[in-house]
């Protein structure tokens, strides 16, 4: 099995997704645009993984600017392009927060900007904000999760609005933002939690598993 999976962000922004990534059996490769012949994809990747960031460029989903912040407009660019190349390869992909977002605006959906409370935002007087999710029925995070509610984390001010051609929301948060995504005919996952800061050595007993994502992502590349 090809192991290796393309990071589309900054080295030293992404060691959490390379750790699990490593503890799931793959091969992480960190690069902001492939590393090979202009307009040339590797064969050497099996998927792509986008991981979590600023905000997206408003301008990507044909707005103005009412909210955003932390827009690095080339890593965006960058990152839309690598999910277009891996979508025509009808390979695997795994967006995590900024990464969810990504794929929503690829698949032609939008981003609310700023959301109103704060329930969601990175952190609360300090501490990591945690807060319930629930799984819809028949998708990929319902095989991973079941049907009970499960506690999540939460490091965004942004949200998904209108959901992208192709795209069906799987979890909810207790106020009704999209916490997960799947594509509905490719191998296409997204969280808007992130999974890596809850996986393997870092789950919490009582929280929800990011290990299950990690492992999915691994079954997906299998079976590609």
């Amino acid at each position: 099995m090809n192991e290796k999976v393309l990071i589309a962000g900054v080295r030293e922004e992404v060691e959490n997704y390379i750790e699990a990534l490593k503890n799931a059996g793959l091969q992480p490769v960190v690069a902001t645009e492939f590393p090979t012949k202009e307009g040339l994809v590797s064969e050497d990747f099996a998927a792509l993984l986008l991981p979590g960031g600023g905000d997206v460029d408003p301008s990507f989903f044909g707005q103005e600017n009412c909210g955003s912040r932390t827009i690095e407009k080339e890593l965006d660019i960058a990152q839309l392009h690598m999910a277009d190349v891996f979508v025509r390869e009808k390979k695997p992909i795994l967006g995590i927060c900024k990464g969810c977002q990504v794929i929503n605006i690829y698949f032609k959906g939008d981003i609310i900007q700023d959301l109103e409370n704060n329930v969601h935002h990175q952190s609360f007087q300090g501490q990591a904000v945690k807060h319930k999710a629930v799984t819809l029925k028949d998708n990929a995070y319902y095989e991973m999760f079941g049907g009970d509610e499960i506690i999540i984390n939460s490091s965004h001010h942004q949200a998904i609005d209108r959901l992208g051609n192709g795209l069906r929301a799987c979890q909810y948060s207790d106020d009704h933002v999209v916490e997960a995504i799947q594509h509905e005919s490719l191998p296409i996952i997204g969280t808007q939690w992130h999974p890596e800061r809850m996986a393997y050595s870092k789950h919490i007993e009582g929280e929800a598993d990011g290990t299950f994502i990690f492992e999915y992502f691994k079954k997906l590349i299998e079976e590609n």
